[in-house]
C-alpha cells in the first residue's frame, strides 16, 4: 500500500472534471481582486498626499479672497494718499480719484465672487457700506471716522483670511489622516486575505486535489493507492473513510484469491476425477469388449460347429430334428452378428486398428444406414495418428452429437468437416435441424452435453454448441493436436 505521489497523477493523464478547479478559480479571482484593492490603494494615497499639498500651498498662498481684500487695502490707502494731495480746485488730480475709486469697486466685486462663508459674507456688507460712505462724504471731516472703521474692517477680515487658512489646512490634514488611515486598513485587510488564501490553498485545495487525484486512480483500476489524511476535518474525514473502503476492498480482493485458487483446485480435483472416471469407463468398455468378442464369440463359434457335427450325423429320416438344428445354427448367427455389435459399440475395433479419420467414417456410414439421415463428412487429411487419449475423445464427442442429432433435431442432412489447423485439431458438425435453444445449450442439465464438456477438457480443448430456430445446430470442438510420439 503507498500514498499517490505527483508523478503518479503526471502519468494518469486523465480528463478534469467539471468542479475540480473551482476552489483554484476562487483564488486566482481573489488574488486579482486584492491586487487591484492594493493597486487603487496606492493611487489613493497618493492621490491624498497631492491633495494635502495643494491645500497648503492655498492656504499660505492667498487665496483669490485674500488676493482682493489686499489690493483694496492697498488700493483704498492709495485713494486716500490722492486724496489729500489732492487741491480743493478741480482739476488733473480728480481724474486719478475717479481711477482708484474704479480699482477699489473692481476689488471689491473680485471679492465679492470668492464668499463661502456667512461671516465673510457680513463682513463684505459692511465694507461695502462704508466704502459707500466714505465715497459719499469725499473728503469731509467726518470721512476720518468712517475711514478708521475701514481700517479696522479690514484688519479683522485680513485676520479671518488668515486663520480660516490654517483651520483649512487642520481639516485637510485631518481628512488626509483619516482618508490614510483608511487606505492603509485596506492594505492591511488585503494582505490578510492573501494570507487567508493561501492558507486555503494549502490546506484545503491541495488536500482536496489530492483525495480527487486518489478517487481518479482507484476508477481506473490502481487499487493500492491511498489518500493522504489531512487538510480540515470533513476532507481528512472523507479521506480516512476513502481508505477505510480500499483496505476493506483490498481485504476482500484477498479472500477472494483464497477462495477462487480453493475454487480451481477443487475444479482441477473434480476435473482429474472426471478424466480418471472417462478413462477407467473406456478401459472397461475395452476390456468388456474384448472379452464379448473373444471369450463369447469363440463359444458361439464353438457352439455352431458342434450343431453342425451333431447335424452332420442324424439320418435323414428325422428332419424334425434336423429343422431344430438349422433353427439353432441361425440363432446363433444372429447371436454372433448381435455380440459383434455390442462389441463395436462398447469399443470399435476400426478405432484401435485404423485411426480417428477412418472411425468417423466407419460411424457416419452407421449412422446413415441406422436413422436414414444423410451424413457427409469432410476430412482435411488421412491418416492421423493421434494420441489415442485424444482420438477417443474426438470420437466419442462426434458419437454423441450424432445420437442428439437423431433423437432432438429432426434433421435430414448432416455435414462433418475435420481440419489440422496447427496448432489444433477442429471438429464441427453442424445439421439442418430444428436448432437448439440457447437455454438448452447453457444448461448443464444435459448429461450428454456435460460429458462433450468434460471429454473436451479433458485433453486441454474447449466445446462449444449453438443452434438458432429452423438454422439447425452446430458443434465445435478445438484440441490441441498431440501425435502419438508426443503423447
Amino acid at each position: 500500500m503507498r500514498t499517490l505521489t505527483f508523478a503518479d497523477t503526471k502519468a494518469m493523464s486523465q480528463p478534469r472534471a467539471p468542479g475540480v478547479r473551482t476552489a483554484r478559480k476562487l483564488l486566482v479571482g481573489f488574488g486579482i481582486g486584492v491586487a487591484f484593492i492594493a493597486v487603487c490603494s496606492i493611487g489613493a494615497l497618493l492621490a491624498l498626499n497631492h491633495l494635502n499639498a495643494i491645500v497648503r500651498h492655498l492656504a499660505y498662498d492667498p487665496v483669490p479672497g485674500a488676493a482682493a481684500i489686499a489690493r483694496f487695502a492697498n488700493d483704498f490707502n492709495q485713494y486716500r494718499v490722492l486724496e489729500v494731495s489732492s487741491p480743493s480746485s478741480k482739476g488733473p488730480r480728480d481724474a486719478a480719484l475717479d481711477l482708484k475709486a474704479a480699482d477699489i469697486r473692481r476689488d471689491l466685486k473680485a471679492y465679492d465672487g470668492t464668499i463661502t462663508q456667512d461671516t465673510d459674507r457680513r463682513q463684505f456688507g459692511e465694507l461695502v457700506a462704508l466704502w459707500g460712505n466714505y465715497a459719499d462724504l469725499d473728503g469731509a471731516v467726518a470721512a476720518q471716522g468712517v475711514s478708521e472703521k475701514i481700517d479696522a474692517l479690514l484688519v479683522d477680515m485680513i485676520e479671518w483670511n488668515r486663520l480660516e487658512g490654517i483651520r483649512s489646512i487642520e481639516r485637510a490634514d485631518s481628512a488626509t489622516r483619516a482618508a490614510s488611515v483608511t487606505v492603509l486598513s485596506m492594505l492591511v485587510a488585503a494582505l490578510l486575505l492573501s494570507a487567508l488564501a493561501l492558507y486555503f490553498n494549502r490546506t484545503v485545495e491541495r488536500p482536496m486535489n489530492a483525495l480527487a487525484e486518489t478517487a481518479h486512480a482507484v476508477a481506473h483500476g490502481n487499487l493500492d493507492v491511498r489518500a493522504p489524511v489531512s487538510g480540515p476535518l470533513e476532507v481528512a474525514t472523507v479521506a480516512a473513510e476513502l481508505n477505510r473502503m480500499l483496505d476493506a476492498r483490498a481485504q476482500a480482493d484477498a479472500e477472494a484469491r483464497v477462495l477462487n485458487a480453493a475454487i480451481e483446485e477443487s475444479r482441477g480435483q473434480l476435473q482429474r476425477l472426471t478424466a480418471g472416471l472417462l478413462m477407467a469407463r473406456e478401459e472397461e468398455r475395452t476390456r468388456i469388449a474384448r472379452e464379448i468378442h473373444d471369450t463369447l464369440g469363440q463359444s458361439l463359434t464353438a457352439l455352431k460347429m458342434d450343431v453342425g457335427w451333431i447335424g452332420r450325423r442324424l439320418p435323414d429320416d428325422t428332419p424334425a430334428t434336423l429343422a431344430k438344428l438349422a433353427a439353432m445354427t441361425a440363432l446363433i448367427d444372429e447371436t454372433v452378428v448381435t455380440v459383434r455389435r455390442i462389441a463395436t459399440e462398447l469399443r470399435p475395433g476400426v478405432l484401435d486398428d485404423l485411426g480417428l479419420v477412418a472411425a468417423l467414417e466407419w460411424q457416419a456410414q452407421e449412422f446413415e444406414h441406422r436413422t436414414g439421415i444423410s451424413c457427409a463428412l469432410r476430412a482435411s487429411v488421412d491418416d492421423i495418428e493421434a494420441d489415442p487419449l485424444l482420438s477417443t475423445a474426438v470420437f466419442r464427442i462426434f458419437q454423441e452429437s450424432l445420437t442428439n442429432i437423431a433423437r432432438h433435431s429432426g434433421a435430414s442432412r448432416v455435414a462433418v468437416t475435420l481440419e489440422h489447423l496447427d496448432p489444433d485439431l477442429i471438429l464441427e458438425v453442424h445439421d439442418n435441424g430444428v436448432g437448439i435453444a440457447q437455454a438448452d445449450a447453457s444448461s448443464g442439465r444435459s448429461i450428454g452435453l456435460v460429458g462433450m464438456r468434460e471429454r473436451a477438457l479433458l485433453v486441454g480443448g474447449d466445446f462449444s454448441i449453438s443452434g438458432a430456430a429452423g438454422a439447425g445446430t452446430a458443434v465445435r470442438v478445438r484440441i490441441p493436436w498431440r501425435g502419438r510420439a508426443e503423447a
